[in-house]
């Protein structure tokens, strides 16, 4: 187990906070402001990395890409996205899940539930919310709108050549055959 707890980022091998706080660094994000935003939520919480606050609430991550490139930078809550963020948002983000407010993501259900109601999901527990609020943003959608505008579509695979026949077995020499 310690190689699957190990390599996913959202199983603990130590407490964590009621709410994880990741903010991406990856690249764009990055060069968008994610470095800043890390900069400033870990001054303002006073921990780094995979660390939680002395109240607990609040577990510190880096994060790798969340795959919204196009909300840049993006931080997430208990892997819920907080999409175009800036230093101030992000603190003010923190600091609202520290005194318990109720807090909306970007896109997806309508509040950020703790992460021990999070766990339950992960480990195959419906939680009833799959399709609260929006999953996709404009900024997504603008790829598919223009597609259909201009009658564009994935290419479809080449069609499977059909299964190859097995080879027809040699013939028997006859005799009298020169070799």
């Amino acid at each position: 187990m310690s190689g699957v707890a190990t390599f996913y980022t959202q199983y603990k091998r130590h407490p964590n906070g009621d709410y994880t706080l990741g903010v991406c660094t990856n690249t764009l994000c990055a060069i968008m402001g994610g470095d800043a935003i890390w900069d400033a939520v870990s001054e303002h919480l006073g921990v780094g990395h995979d660390e939680t606050t002395a109240d607990g609430k609040v577990t510190l991550e880096r994060i790798e890409c969340n795959a919204a490139c196009d909300y840049a930078p993006v931080v997430m809550t208990n892997w819920e996205f907080f999409d175009n963020q800036t230093p101030d948002s992000v603190i003010r983000l923190a600091d609202d899940l520290r005194a318990g407010k109720d807090v909306r993501p970007t896109r997806g259900p309508d509040k950020v539930c703790t992460f021990k109601e999070v766990s339950r999901v992960l480990a195959g527990f419906s939680d009833g919310r799959a399709d609260e609020g929006p999953a996709a943003g404009p900024a997504s959608l603008l790829g598919l709108k223009i597609a259909h505008e201009h009658g564009w579509a994935a290419p479809q695979p080449p069609a499977a050549d059909p299964a190859p026949t097995a080879p027809a077995a040699p013939a028997a020499p006859t005799k009298g055959a020169s070799k």
